[in-house]
């Protein structure tokens, strides 16, 4: 029989696994590389399986389930000053035949990430446009910087969505729970830092690309899991050039 875990002991699993980490620039850039390489190799011998985000949406409010064009993930915790919520809706906005799907990694290094993002999953059932307005309000815009209050946020979402508190508790418990939980189980031993973007199953670590590099990465990665080799070399420098806080594209 399998063993079950509570939605509560999963939270605590997480929090004692992940510290999200923006790059290594003390780190030796060859090793990094080195790295870096291994992870692509490992990503692309990986099969890559969308149709596992069922029941999942766009950051549109499409449903990912069955999606004709591509489907990418994006890893993030809500209080990590680089998982920014505008230019990933930009990028949604400009590639129709794109699927953005939120995946969640809450950690112990930020007080309220969790809380965050099961505010996050809740309010999407209700109105996109309030859940990317609070995201866009409790993320800090900088390191050290504090962000809009948890509870000022959360209000100006439900004045935008016109939520009742009952609806949005029943969403929590719900619907958020579970979003959250399935993201829990499958970031471990795979999300290691946020934000981590997986483009065509090969996952972008510490890069937060703008709209515009958004696309530029995904098409190296549809060319290298193609078996294109310089396409493959270009994801690798990449990614090098984002651990070690580089400009990336």
């Amino acid at each position: 029989m399998t063993k079950r875990h509570s939605f509560f002991t999963l939270v605590l699993m997480a929090l004692c696994v992940f510290s999200p980490t923006q790059g290594f620039a003390a780190q030796d850039r060859a090793e990094v590389e080195a790295s870096a390489r291994a992870d692509v190799g490992f990503d692309l011998e990986t099969p890559w399986k969308p149709e596992s985000l069922a029941g999942r949406t766009c950051l549109d409010g499409r449903p990912a389930a069955e999606f004709p064009g591509d489907v990418v993930e994006y890893w993030v915790n809500l209080e990590c000053p680089w998982c920014g919520i505008v230019e990933p809706v930009l990028a949604q906005r400009r590639n129709p035949d794109v699927c953005i799907v939120v995946r969640h990694v809450p950690s112990r290094e930020y007080s309220e990430s969790m809380k965050k993002s099961l505010s996050y999953e809740a309010l999407k059932k209700f109105s996109v446009n309030g859940a990317n307005i609070f995201w866009d309000k409790v993320i800090p815009k900088k390191p050290n910087e504090l962000p809009l209050p948890y509870e000022a946020s959360l209000l100006l979402a439900f004045q935008e969505a016109t939520i009742e508190a009952e609806a949005f508790g029943e969403a929590l418990a719900n619907v958020a729970a579970s979003i959250v939980n399935q993201d829990v189980l499958a970031a471990q031993g795979r999300i290691s830092m946020t934000p981590t973007w997986i483009l065509s199953g090969i996952r972008f670590k510490a890069c937060d690309f703008t709209a515009a590099q958004l696309s530029v990465a995904l098409d190296l990665a549809k060319k290298a899991r193609g078996g294109d080799k310089e396409a493959l070399e270009k994801v690798i420098t990449l990614m090098t050039n984002a651990l070690v806080d580089e400009p990336s594209l």
